[in-house]
């Protein structure tokens, strides 16, 4: 017997009348009333039509919320914590750049690794792992963003079933915002459309990408009066040689040994 599939309303009664699930589309991407890249399309469904990122914004962004959350949170505009927040993006560059992690990987284990949190920071890369290359190569949201977006949940996401979970979906908004506004796009396979067929300059976009998704996350937390961990500005970087001192001690079953 077909019944009618009531609304699904928050635990806090927020509406969810532009959830991506009333969508026709598979993602977010695919409905411009859910996200701003009306013709970025995702997975199978991208078009080759649409505009390189920077030059002009793909599809009409939805009319932001009217509240004291949405303004976007800003990639390049000067904060008092700019350390903190430069730390946290050499940090996820650095796990990038030595292979190490991934995107979304690399943002939430350095922000991790610099602000605490709920979980390790091997922990919360885990995490991040399915959101790696667009979704797992799907080439949906881009995974620094993705993880970004993960790493402030993990701070200021719903605390516990029946709370609320509005400045957690503000913030994610703000963000999402700001990165498509910086980069252009926030779909994965448009971002990298132009350098694709280019393995080192794919390399340094990713990187970059990685980069602007640890400033997010690390301006967003810091707005929200998250502190760094005491000693955590002062821990060295890692080099080429620890990801295959890394893999051996994974192939020995060896304990990990920390950094600092």
């Amino acid at each position: 017997m077909k019944t009618d599939r009531p609304p699904n309303p928050d635990a806090d009664d927020a509406a969810r009348a532009a959830c991506p699930d009333a969508c026709p589309g598979a993602c977010p991407d695919a409905c411009d009333l859910a996200c701003g890249n009306a013709c970025e399309g995702c997975g199978d469904g991208a078009s080759d039509d649409c505009p390189v990122p920077g030059d002009a914004p793909c599809g009409a962004p939805r009319p932001l919320p009217d509240d004291d959350l949405s303004a976007p949170v800003s990639l390049t505009a000067p904060v008092p914590a700019d350390p903190v927040v430069e730390a946290i993006r050499r940090r996820a560059e650095n796990l990038f750049d030595t292979r190490q992690l991934l995107c979304a990987e690399a943002v939430l284990h350095a922000v991790a690794e610099t602000l605490g949190g709920p979980l390790s920071p091997d922990q919360a890369a885990a995490l991040g792992t399915p959101f790696c290359q667009g979704m797992g190569g799907a080439g949906c949201t881009c995974g620094a963003l993705s993880g970004a977006v993960a790493a402030v949940g993990l701070f200021r996401g719903r605390p516990e079933r029946g709370a609320g979970g509005t400045k957690g979906r503000a913030l994610a908004r703000r963000m999402h915002d700001a990165f498509r506004a910086d980069c252009g796009a926030t779909c994965c396979r448009v971002l990298i459309r132009h350098v694709r067929h280019d393995k080192a300059a794919h390399f340094a976009q990713c990187r970059s990408l990685t980069g602007k998704g640890a400033v997010l996350a690390a301006r967003a937390l810091l707005a929200e009066g998250v502190l760094p961990l005491d000693g955590a500005l002062s821990l060295p970087m890692d080099t080429g040689l620890t990801l295959w001192r890394n893999r051996l001690r994974a192939l020995l079953r060896l304990p990990l040994c920390r950094r600092g």
